[in-house]
């Protein structure tokens, strides 16, 4: 079932939580992790190494359940993990070069 959610101003995100087992909360510029169904008390923060920029307009969001999967997005969920990808590819980049 999908549903929309309130209309927020954060930075667009994918995030899949599944069930007890953990998930994750994909941004443009870091990747939050968690194990367990409480993401507040277990979270880990990869960052891509950039700063989060101006999300723009207020972004909608849609929130997916299906048994005990749940997938919440801000934004377009391609659009996130383009962003993502070109933000950790950046990031590897500039690793390599010693930046």
């Amino acid at each position: 079932m999908t549903e929309e959610i309130e209309r927020t101003t954060g930075e667009r995100s994918l995030e899949l939580q599944l069930g007890a087992l953990g998930g994750f909360d994909l941004r443009p510029t870091r990747l939050f992790v968690w194990s367990g169904a409480e993401r507040e008390e277990r979270a880990r923060i990869v960052s891509l190494g950039f700063v989060p920029g101006d999300p723009g307009p207020d972004v909608p969001g849609r929130k997916v359940e299906a048994g005990s999967v749940s997938v919440r997005t801000r934004g377009n969920p391609l659009l996130t993990v383009a962003l993502a990808g070109v933000y950790a590819t950046r990031s590897a980049i500039r690793s390599a070069r010693g930046d």
